[in-house]
């Protein structure tokens, strides 16, 4: 799918599309990717605190790695971290990344992190989902409402908006341009 203008975008609204999850390469070069996403997806029993932990740390590790993460709060329960490559990559190549980086945490706590999807294991743990990278693959978008419950809206913020304990479903459908009072428990 590809929207570029006002009537594409109307046409979603017309077929009830709520959310929009694009992949991460543009229409002009679909096959390569053009930036990472690893998502920060806490399991049961996992503090807030300890997600914005978890981003600060791996915003460390990618800047060590060359990339220059931004955050956005998913409007679900976690933050997704976004790096534009500067050298457009195979999405093979962008998943690999992805998992490299991912895996310097797993290795550091492998009791606090997991590379695996399986809900059973994510009980007090957060799932680094580098699975957003590859071919064909989605993440939620920029600006996206989610279909849940007060329709929050998945959206970019700043670091010290994470550091001063955002939450994820900070932004809603009333309030998308601003975040909701709400602080991290």
């Amino acid at each position: 799918m590809w929207v570029d203008d006002l009537a594409g975008l109307l046409g979603l609204v017309e077929m009830n599309a709520v959310e929009v999850h694009p992949w991460n390469a543009t229409v002009d070069d679909i096959e390569h990717a053009d930036r990472v996403v690893l998502d920060l997806d806490p399991g049961e029993g996992i503090e807030w605190a300890e997600v914005i932990e978890t981003a600060l740390a791996l915003r460390d590790i990618m800047e060590a790695a060359g990339l220059e993460s931004w955050p956005k709060v998913t409007g679900g329960k976690g933050i997704h971290l976004m790096g534009p490559l500067e050298t457009k990559m195979t999405h093979d190549s962008a998943r690999q990344l992805a998992k490299s980086l991912a895996q310097c945490l797993v290795e550091a706590r492998p009791g606090r992190y997991l590379l695996s999807a399986a809900p059973a294991a994510r009980r007090g743990r957060i799932f680094l989902d580098y699975l957003r990278n590859g071919r064909g693959n989605t993440a939620v978008g920029a600006f996206s409402p989610r279909a849940r419950p007060g329709f929050p809206i998945a959206h970019p913020v700043t670091w010290s908006q994470v550091e001063r304990g955002i939450r994820p479903d900070g932004f809603t459908i009333d309030h998308p341009f601003r975040a909701a009072a709400r602080r991290a428990a």
